[in-house]
């Protein structure tokens, strides 16, 4: 006891000439130096990413238990044809459940369901996307792997959002990014993506609240020329578009390009993007002069120089 008493009083004079010199004995921060990665800023202005999804809620479904698993039935009806993301929507509070989903007669997707707990955000759990080739009914059929209208588990529906047909290719060699129309994800009630060949654009834009997003992937961040690629059919000129590039916009006047597959390529001017990583384009129309704004082909990003 004694000597342990005189080793702290020993230690005093050190203490002492280490404040005095302004140290300490805390060992530094091995995280103190590392820099905070920089992020994309977001848009300016509000967007309704909600636009165009919709879900099958359980009350609208049939369900059948069974002694090791548990049916679900539904019939969609789609008005806009295109891709979408497929959801579950459900509580439980098991470790984890076997789901397979089949959207019409070719898509099936499979997964496992976690456990939920009473913090969540209630997104819904991907299970991977099916594509709607035309308006009309199909059918919906889930199995899980044990009941899934029970206290332990239970399914509060699927829902369906608009997803791209393809991801966007990566930032080329040169620096070059080009944003197709396939790789956009189409936040729409008709607008969609025309995958026919003499077509492979944006169109059916005929509404006015519809829109259209790119989140691609920048590894050499810099400043871009910005081009667009659009059609426009007579008598459908001077709708009023604007062009959100992360917290930068640009805006253009839609003009008579000879048809709406006839693609006009017009400079949009300089955008500066500052961080690598996600980075977001959105076109958002703020007039429609006639029947439809115009038809997108593509954006190009060319780094100045």
């Amino acid at each position: 006891m004694k000597s342990a008493l005189l080793a702290v009083l020993l230690s005093f004079p050190c203490l002492l000439l280490a404040e005095k010199a302004g140290e300490t004995n805390v060992p530094p921060d091995p995280f103190g130096d590392l820099e905070s990665i920089a992020t994309a800023p977001d848009y300016n202005r509000k967007v309704d990413r909600s636009r165009g999804s919709f879900t099958l809620d359980a009350e609208e479904g049939q369900y059948t238990a069974g002694s090791h698993f548990g049916n679900w039935f539904w019939t969609l009806n789609v008005e806009r044809w295109g891709n979408y993301y497929v959801g579950l929507i459900y509580d439980s509070s098991r470790p984890k459940l076997g789901v397979q989903v089949k959207v019409g007669t070719d898509s099936i997707l499979k997964g496992y369901a976690p456990r939920t707990h009473a913090l969540k955000t209630n997104d819904p759990m991907i299970l991977g996307t099916a594509y709607i080739a035309k308006p009309g009914e199909y059918p919906v059929a889930m199995l899980t792997g044990d009941q899934s209208n029970v206290p332990a588990f239970q399914v509060k529906g699927i829902h369906f959002s608009p997803a791209p047909e393809s991801e966007p290719h990566g930032q080329s060699i040169d620096g070059t990014i080009v944003l197709e129309a396939k790789s956009a994800t189409t936040y729409s009630e008709n607008m969609r993506y025309e995958p026919k060949d003499e077509k492979q654009c944006l169109g059916f834009w005929t509404n006015k609240e519809d829109w259209a997003e790119w989140v691609f992937d920048v590894s050499a961040p810099g400043t871009f020329d910005m081009t667009i690629y659009y059609g426009c059919g007579g008598g459908n000129e001077g709708s009023k578009v604007a062009i959100l590039i992360n917290d930068q916009e640009k805006s253009l006047t839609v003009e008579d390009t000879g048809g709406f597959q006839s693609w006009k390529k017009l400079s949009l001017g300089e955008v500066t993007l500052s961080a690598a990583g996600k980075n977001k384009i959105a076109i958002i129309p703020e007039t429609k002069a006639a029947k439809a704004v115009f038809d997108v082909q593509k954006i190009v990003l060319t780094p100045e120089g």
